[in-house]
């Protein structure tokens, strides 16, 4: 009988209004059923589309902006009434942009921030290719086999950046030999004993011209620029033999030179449209 009252009670009262914000307090017998699966479509917009399309993505963030891309009049009797526009965040260590459509909501601090399109640019396969193979080790033969797939890309450079043909930087490469000569010292007193040992690398080559940088004409990503991508060719010795590495250089500078043009091209894609260079998580 005094477990029935008390069922009454809270069935009487299922909810208690709190006074702090916008708080309940709901009996825990009670579990909270989302019937939009049941509906024939979504109560709201959300999900997230991803492109490496600028048309396509710029197509989506002006239809699907919350709040709509057309500017409306609420009534004769109101003021123009400017439209919300979606917020892009540019990630700076990839080359994305990320429209959060339902940033702002009318009546609240912000929305739920779940409806968000992505602009992606995919990697051209040159800039793939150089990403796999900047800093590794090439032996011999397997750089002249990389030269000469790629012999219609790489522009081979001298140090004073004349160009060499392919062909001589290819016939450079296979024809290269590697000397090494060391001498050693040492010297001796009462209180210390010191000893080095001085050892010279020469690599040199009997045909062609060895190269000293690569140049690039790429865009790096689909839908940038083109630019020009700078190698550094680098030799040293393993037992005698020739070992090959490609860097590129100035690196950093270049990521940030890539990262900045795209930002532009965002800015220019949606020029209504607030753009800063970040991350956002709800």
């Amino acid at each position: 009988m005094e477990n029935s009252a008390k069922d009454i009670v809270e069935l009487s009262k299922p909810v208690q209004q709190l006074d702090r914000g916008q708080l309940v307090a709901v009996h825990e017998s009670y579990k909270v059923a989302d019937l939009e699966q049941f509906l024939n479509g979504r109560n709201r917009a959300r999900g997230a589309l991803t492109t490496p399309s600028f048309e396509d993505f710029k197509s989506y963030v002006l239809q699907h902006s919350e709040s709509g891309s057309t500017p409306t009049v609420c009534s004769a009797d109101q003021p123009y009434v400017a439209p919300q526009t979606a917020l892009v965040f540019v990630d700076h260590k990839n080359v994305a942009a990320t429209a959060i459509l339902n940033f702002t909501q009318e009546d609240f601090a912000q929305g739920h921030c779940d409806h968000k399109a992505t602009l992606k640019l995919e990697p051209t396969v040159v800039w793939e290719k150089l990403n796999k193979i900047k800093d590794g080790k090439f032996n011999q033969k397997s750089f002249a086999t990389l030269l000469e797939d790629w012999a219609g890309v790489f522009v081979a450079l001298t140090p004073n950046n004349e160009t060499i043909s392919i062909g001589e930087a290819l016939n450079a490469v296979r024809n290269m030999k590697i000397s090494a000569t060391s001498s050693s010292e040492s010297q001796v007193t009462n209180l210390s004993e010191s000893r080095s040992v001085l050892e010279n690398v020469e690599a040199s080559t009997t045909v062609g011209k060895l190269p000293a940088y690569f140049e690039i004409k790429d865009t790096a990503y689909v839908g940038l620029d083109e630019k020009t991508i700078k190698l550094r060719l680098l030799t040293n010795d393993s037992e005698g033999s020739p070992v090959f590495a490609l860097q590129i250089v100035k690196e950093e500078l270049l990521r940030n030179e890539i990262i900045q043009e795209f930002k532009n091209k965002v800015i220019a894609l949606l020029p209504d449209n607030e753009v800063r260079i970040g991350t956002f998580t709800a």
